[in-house]
């Protein structure tokens, strides 16, 4: 695997992560009302957005590898694995469609640039935080 493909698989990995320990944490509310009063408060609400845009970060790295045609079977298998985790996810949003409206919405940001390489705020957020202390290298 190239050192561009090993980022990705990284990063979507991590995102993969992200997403099972918010099912873990959502199904271990017993009562479906508790959990919908969880989602509808605002740290529940600031939560389920944080995870969105999360999955907006996959979405962007689905479409550079796109891109690149930089997909192989083990990346397309990472995606599917985050898509299968979301949409669990949103399961837990059954009751709330202004909710889901809130998460769809698009949360585009300009651009930043950072040792010659370009990269989304959320991106390198997330991989600051949850992949690695250094970003990536390449454009």
């Amino acid at each position: 695997m190239n050192s561009e493909a090993a980022h990705l698989m990284r990063c979507l990995q991590q995102i993969h992560k992200v997403f099972i320990n918010a099912n873990e944490i959502l199904a271990g509310i017993s009562q479906p009302s508790v959990c919908s009063e969880v989602l509808l408060s605002a740290p529940g609400t600031a939560y389920m957005l944080g995870l969105s845009e999360v999955y907006r970060v996959s979405k962007r790295l689905e479409e550079g590898m796109k891109a690149r045609k930089a997909e192989s079977e083990a990346l397309l298998h990472c995606l599917r694995k985050v898509d299968l985790a979301w949409n669990n996810l949103l399961s837990f949003l059954a009751f709330g469609h202004s909710v889901f409206q809130m998460l769809v919405s698009s949360g585009n940001s300009d651009p930043i640039m950072y040792e010659g390489s370009c990269y989304h705020a959320s991106c390198a957020n997330f991989w600051l935080n949850c992949v690695d202390a250094t970003l990536p290298g390449g454009t």
